[in-house]
């Protein structure tokens, strides 16, 4: 299995689009960031949670996926 590496967008909890922001501003935990697209408030803590699902659904497809070839090619023959 190859090594993967996914990415995942800040998308706003009330419209889906992806947020932007400062570039040279850290968030951190307790930090609100405002949606260019609907101007209502996100909390970064929750952000970071869903993005972490978001991320950690993909990788467990990938696995998913990879393991299924690995099985076919072993009961191929």
């Amino acid at each position: 299995m190859k090594d993967k590496s996914f990415s995942v967008e800040l998308k706003c909890l009330f419209c889906d689009c992806p947020l932007e922001g400062d570039t040279t501003k850290e968030y951190v935990s307790g930090d609100m960031l405002e949606c260019q697209n609907c101007h209502e408030l996100n909390d970064y803590d929750a952000l970071i949670d869903v993005a972490a699902e978001e991320g950690k659904g993909l990788a467990i497809e990938y696995v998913n996926k990879e393991m299924e070839k690995i099985l076919k090619g072993l009961f191929k023959k």
